[in-house]
């Protein structure tokens, strides 16, 4: 039953990263700069990244936790932050 619900959380923070890399794929690359947090291409680049090593390894192992935090970064306080700047999309 543990294993089961690891699978499922490791699934719901690939699902997280995956959807990070396209919504800041969709972002404006000014956004970034605007905002300070690195460039579009650096984020884009970490977050492909880090969606593969938890996908691969688990989000339990030293480089799973260090790309889970990349994961939850960009979506808890970098991509609020750029639609605030971008603007809302319809």
């Amino acid at each position: 039953m543990l294993s089961f619900l690891i699978n499922i959380i490791n699934l719901v923070v690939v699902a997280f990263g995956a959807i990070g890399f396209f919504d800041a794929l969709r972002q404006n690359p000014q956004a970034f700069e605007i905002y300070g947090r690195g460039s579009r291409v650096a984020w884009l680049a970490g977050l492909g990244i880090s969606t593969l090593v938890v996908f691969s390894t688990s989000m339990y192992t030293l480089f799973g936790i260090v790309a889970t935090v990349a994961i939850v970064v960009y979506q808890v306080d970098l991509k609020p932050n750029l639609r605030e700047i971008s603007g809302p999309r319809y």
